[in-house]
């Protein structure tokens, strides 16, 4: 990863303010790039300019695309992997500042004024004699920030050591044809059982989680840059009508739309 640090308080003025709450970084690399299993003592706000990024905590799977953020509360266990080439901003905020914050994940659309201020942010950070008007500008974010929706679109993964065995196989091997009793039998419960506490853990029917998976695999594949039809095929699609319908219904694009929306750039989209 190529990544430009910097800091939202310049050096040296970070003790005539009290609290440097707010820092991290630009984010720009060519290649695709997994980070291993790790913690923030920090909140981090993930923003994606381009490209797509996928972030993988206990309980659930999360992808951010172009115009996005993901918010992580601090103490979370985490690991993230970028689907070829991406721009962005990884910012971290203190403890103390997001303590009355949401305590869980979530992921949002930014704004036209939220990626404006990020921008700005990121290139005037050394820049000490805009201190003052600096301050008053992460005063702003902050606020537009806490006011955008969110998303409730992750993946949850069951917590039922049986279950997390099939939906970690299937996370594997996307496109694997077995069927429910199959599944069922390889976690040694009754098809029914298995349907039952799959729900109860997931918040999902098995077939519906299991669709949700294959298309997230997809949006992988995509923003890598992979054919449509080798994409459908990787996540168990022999139809490219039966996936171009699933996947529509599943991210509001096309196949084809969405791997051009993984090449264009946030700010780009929001001006069309």
């Amino acid at each position: 990863m190529h990544a430009k640090s910097f800091s939202f308080l310049p050096e040296g003025l970070a003790s005539s303010c009290g609290a440097p709450w707010l820092s991290g970084r630009c984010i720009k690399q060519t290649d695709r790039r997994t980070t291993e299993p790790h913690i923030h003592e920090k909140g981090q706000i993930f923003a994606v300019g381009s490209g797509v990024m996928s972030v993988m905590i206990q309980s659930s799977y999360w992808l951010i695309g172009p115009g996005q953020f993901l918010w992580l509360p601090p103490g979370f266990v985490h690991e993230a992997c970028s689907h070829g080439a991406i721009t962005g901003w990884s910012l971290y905020i203190t403890a103390e500042r997001c303590s009355s914050f949401a305590h869980k994940p979530f992921v949002a659309d930014c704004t036209r004024l939220l990626t404006a201020q990020i921008e700005r942010l990121s290139q005037d950070a050394k820049e000490a004699k805009k201190y003052d008007s600096f301050i008053r500008l992460a005063e702003s974010f902050w606020d537009e920030f806490l006011s955008i929706p969110r998303h409730s679109v992750s993946l949850p993964f069951p917590a039922d050591s049986r279950l997390k065995r099939i939906a970690e196989a299937l996370s594997s091997t996307p496109a694997d044809p077995r069927g429910q009793q199959e599944w069922a039998d390889m976690a040694g419960m009754s098809l029914r059982s298995f349907i039952r506490h799959f729900t109860a853990d997931t918040g999902m029917q098995f077939s519906v989680w299991r669709q949700r998976l294959r298309i997230l695999h997809a949006q992988e594949r995509l923003a890598r840059g992979e054919r449509v039809t080798d994409a459908a095929a990787a996540v168990g699609y022999e139809s490219l009508g039966a996936f171009a319908t699933a996947f529509r219904k599943g991210t509001g694009y096309s196949p084809s739309a969405y791997a051009k929306r993984c090449r264009v750039s946030a700010t780009d989209q929001m001006q069309r």
